[in-house]
């Protein structure tokens, strides 16, 4: 095992991931990173991968049954027609504002979401504006919408087609007359907590809605012969239950056989695929349109797809393409059976990463809540007898999950290198996680920061208990919900002898009108807690840091992103100087043009530093480690 967690992590943010798997037929098509660019990449389903030179694309999409491809240019700007066999440009079309998907149907046939400019995106996508001109930023109701346009790939010029002022989240064409799309009247990141399921002629504009619903939805696909249509029901990055919705009547029927399903698609006019999340792992198959599966199979890994949650293309009888993450093996595209799930790497682009989990055990654990409930989590942590330092990471959503896969990503991708600076890793799934069904996942409703975080704290005491980890050697960290977990922990105990906050909410009242997902996520989540009324202003600000900085005593490295739009650079401020006024050891790091995740590979590699530091400092790592040279190249207080 390396001993070095610095150039492990290096190797890790330099791995070239796999992403935007698509296929036709037997040919698949994905893009890789390639120095700075996003390289695509073309497959026989049953031969080696050949990169198309010159390209810089992402989201490439076979033209059925042509052997051509569309993709989206690496700055979102442009859509082009590649040549598989060449990787020659034969049709490129600008768009105004970012394309964030693309339909291909037959005959070249193009259905195009775009955001307009300045458009506000999710924490998915990094919490960033769509870029716009140069000039005073004018805001107003209304504005800044994603749009469809239809478009004929070799023909310029994109259609739009008016939706009457909604925004619209996903669609699916098959190129009839029928589109099928997530709408919100909402125009903002917040509106996706609010959607309808809506059909849209294609030739009268005419919007129809089929549903709607208290929780989100997410991919949207309508049936072969036009009958129906299916679409995932869920909380907030949606994990969840199927829907089949007779597009004659409206009416729409649960399958209740399946639950935590991320993404799906019709096989025939009878039967689709499915994947999803189960436990630490995933889950895929066939089901029938009655809902009954046909095949249902679950493997300790993660698989990639849109916004990291998984899926599945079929690429032949009975095969599926993706990017298989597993624990012993990097992520890599990988080909298997539909009706098994025995995947099989089929790529090699990281088998260099392999030997960094050498000599790291890894156990998937369960433990019992104060209520009852039982809790799922994985620990990673170094051969030979304990106690070890224990870090514990709290994930981000609260609705996701810490995955079986290699190097777990979130929290800049620290669990493995930690581990290696010798350390052992918490990673729990309490209340309000995928992975273990609705009831689960909604049960940190009206309840965020309380019993989910009480069974956090239960999983670190099974390893005292077990004498895995020392107890006078803790620490916690977290991004997005995990930061806020984490400054919600230091408030309400002093066992930690560190914690990090990464793109965490400390305000809770502010959250509404300071997010851009305020208004919707937290409709959701905080049970009907209005900051408009004195009775929601108390309870939400019972459950926010910021209230009770006074009582903090832990050590705490506050990491954030200058553009982060989800949670905002003002409200990590805030979080300082409570901790600052109120005594107690803190420091803050931000990272200019980062938003709610760092990607830039020189600031990773700062916060990596800054973080082994922060935990060496104060006692948590030992003083004998690696020594931690860090570089100056973000805005720090102290």
């Amino acid at each position: 095992m390396t001993a070095d967690p610095r150039a492990a992590h290096a190797a890790l943010t330099a791995a070239r991931v796999p992403s935007d798997v698509t296929a036709d037929g037997g040919l698949i098509a994905f893009t890789v990173p390639s120095g700075e660019r996003m390289a695509l990449h073309v497959m026989p389903v049953d031969g080696e991968a050949r990169q198309l030179p010159g390209t810089d694309h992402v989201m490439p999409r076979w033209i059925p049954g042509t052997g051509r491809l569309v993709a989206v240019t690496a700055d979102l700007g442009w859509i082009e027609e590649i040549d598989a066999a060449t990787g020659a440009i034969a049709w490129s079309q600008p768009v105004d504002g970012a394309v964030e998907d693309v339909v291909a149907a037959a005959g070249g046939a193009l259905l195009v979401r775009v955001a307009d400019p300045g458009s506000d995106r999710d924490g998915m996508h990094l919490g960033l504006r769509v870029p716009s001109p140069e000039g005073p930023f004018v805001d107003a109701p209304g504005t800044r919408l994603r749009r469809l346009y239809l478009a004929q790939a070799g023909r310029d010029g994109l259609t739009p087609l008016d939706l009457g002022g909604l925004t619209v989240w996903e669609a699916d064409w098959d190129g009839g007359p029928t589109v099928l799309a997530v709408v919100s009247a909402d125009p903002s990141p917040s509106g996706y907590y609010a959607p309808r399921l809506v059909t849209v002629d294609v030739a009268k504009g005419e919007v129809r809605t089929l549903l709607t619903t208290p929780w989100q939805l997410a991919r949207p696909r309508l049936s072969p012969d036009g009958s129906c249509a299916v679409v995932v029901e869920g909380l907030s990055i949606v994990s969840g239950r199927v829907l089949r919705v007779d597009l004659a009547s409206g009416g729409a029927t649960c399958w209740d056989s399946l639950d935590d399903v991320t993404d799906l698609g019709w096989l025939d006019a009878g039967r689709l695929w499915f994947a999803g999340w189960a436990g630490t792992g995933v889950q895929g198959g066939v089901v029938g349109t009655d809902g009954a599966p046909e095949a249902r199979w679950t493997v300790s890994a993660a698989l990639g797809g849109r916004d990291g949650q998984p899926s599945l293309v079929p690429c032949g009888s009975d095969l599926v393409a993706t990017v298989l993450d597993a624990p012993d093996s990097p992520p890599e595209v990988a080909v298997g059976s539909l009706s098994r799930g025995d995947l099989t790497p089929r790529t090699a682009f990281n088998a260099d990463l392999a030997g960094l989990a050498d000599g790291v055990v890894r156990e998937v654990r369960t433990w019992e809540a104060d209520d009852g409930r039982t809790i799922e989590g994985i620990v990673l942590r170094p051969e030979g007898q304990g106690p070890f330092p224990l870090v514990v990471l709290a994930h981000g959503g609260p609705t996701w999950l810490w995955a079986r896969s290699f190097a777990p990503g979130e929290s800049n991708l620290m669990a493995l290198p930690l581990v290696l600076a010798g350390a052992a890793v918490l990673l729990p799934n309490p209340r309000g996680s995928s992975g273990r069904g609705q009831e689960h996942a909604r049960a940190v409703i009206g309840d965020f920061g309380g019993a989910d975080l009480s069974d956090v704290l239960a999983g670190a005491d099974l390893l005292i208990c077990e004498g895995i980890a020392d107890p006078d050697r803790q620490a916690i960290a977290g991004l997005s919900y995990g930061g806020y977990l984490t400054a919600r922990a230091i408030t309400q105990t002093g066992r930690f002898r560190a914690a990090i906050v990464m793109s965490g909410v400390p305000d809770w009242v502010s959250f509404r009108t300071t997010s851009a997902i305020g208004g919707g996520y937290d409709v959701v989540y905080h049970a009907g807690a209005d900051p408009a009324t004195p009775e929601g202003r108390e309870f939400l600000a019972e459950r926010s840091p910021l209230y009770a900085a006074d009582s903090v005593t832990t050590p705490t490295l506050i990491l954030h992103g200058a553009e982060d739009r989800i949670t905002t650079l003002g409200e990590a401020e805030r979080l300082y100087r409570a901790l600052r006024s109120a005594g107690a050891t803190v420091q803050m790091v931000t990272y200019p043009h980062e938003g709610h995740e760092l990607v830039d590979p020189v600031n990773c590699a700062d916060a990596r530093d800054r973080m082994l530091a922060w935990l060496t400092d104060h006692g948590v790592l030992p003083a004998s480690g690696p020594v931690i040279a860090r570089t100056a190249t973000a805005g720090e207080s102290a």
